[in-house]
Order: structure tokens, then C-alpha cells, then sequence
């Protein structure tokens, strides 16, 4: 999909975060030199069209509570990927699911990323995993100091 030049804009916009303001999209639309219809209406086609995944509020997750984080390895053979991936998509409280390649010393190829208000708590979320998915070769990895957390912002 080949974007345009506002579109890129919008794009850009949409990853900040929003102004405080009663119309958001008006604001920007005065600094683009158009329409507030027009951002509205090129946000839904980004919408519709894929380029633009979701909508949503970003929760600052240890202000509600979830003050541990637990990032999961597990090792797992080609034949057990897809059932831990269904299993780890069920689990509210993984926010990240992923396999990755295998390293030299490394045997571990799918990781999962668990927030919770306890360290038992992100326990048994990963003893529910292992139990529904059959996958028992894994280590939980609890962080110990945060040193940046950010949204991603893309460049197109």
C-alpha cells in the first residue's frame, strides 16, 4: 500500500499521544491545512485498509496494580508451537506472544510476556500454559529494574 503524504502525517499524529482537547482531530486537521472531515475520513480508509491495527487506550499497568512482569521461555518442538500459541492468546494477563529462532546455547524458541499483581499470580498463568499446551521446558524470567518503556513509534 503506498501512503500519502497526509496519510504519513496522520499516521504520525496517531502515534503521539492525542491532545487534551475537546476535538482532537480538528487541531491537527487546522496544522495540516484541511478539513477535520477529511483526517477523520483518511483514518477510517487507514482503518479499513489494515494500516492501521487498532485504536485504544494505553494502561500504565504497574498505576493498576500489575507490578510484576514475568517474561516466559519456553522450549518448544515444531508439533507444540501452534497449541501454546492458541493457549498463550486465551491468557489475558500475556501481552506479548512469540517464537523466534533458536541460538547456539539457547534452546529456548517461544516466549511469552506476563503481567500480574503478584509473582504467584504469574506463576500459575504459566503453570496453566504448560498444563493446557503439554509444553513443560520452560524458565520464567521476572524483571528486575525497568530501564525504558515506550509505545513504538514506526517511520513511514
Amino acid at each position: 500500500m503506498k501512503l500519502t503524504a497526509l496519510q504519513k502525517k496522520i499516521i504520525g499524529f496517531l502515534q503521539q499521544d492525542l491532545p487534551s482537547v475537546h476535538a482532537p482531530y480538528r487541531l491537527f486537521a487546522e496544522e495540516m491545512g484541511v478539513d477535520e472531515q477529511r483526517i477523520i475520513k483518511e483514518i477510517k480508509f487507514l482503518k479499513k485498509s489494515g494500516a492501521i491495527r487498532r485504536f485504544g487506550a494505553v494502561l500504565s499497568h504497574h498505576k493498576v496494580g500489575l507490578k510484576v512482569n514475568c517474561m516466559c521461555v519456553w522450549d518448544v518442538p515444531g508439533a507444540g508451537l501452534e497449541r501454546i500459541g492458541r493457549a498463550a492468546r486465551r491468557e489475558r494477563s500475556v501481552s506479548h506472544c512469540y517464537e523466534r529462532e533458536r541460538v547456539p546455547g539457547w534452546t529456548f524458541n517461544f516466549y511469552t510476556m506476563i503481567h500480574g499483581r503478584s509473582k504467584t499470580e504469574c506463576e500459575a498463568v504459566v503453570r496453566r500454559l504448560s498444563r493446557v499446551s503439554g509444553i513443560v521446558a520452560y524458565r520464567m524470567l521476572f524483571t528486575k529494574q525497568q530501564f525504558k518503556k515506550t509505545s513504538p513509534r514506526y517511520e513511514v
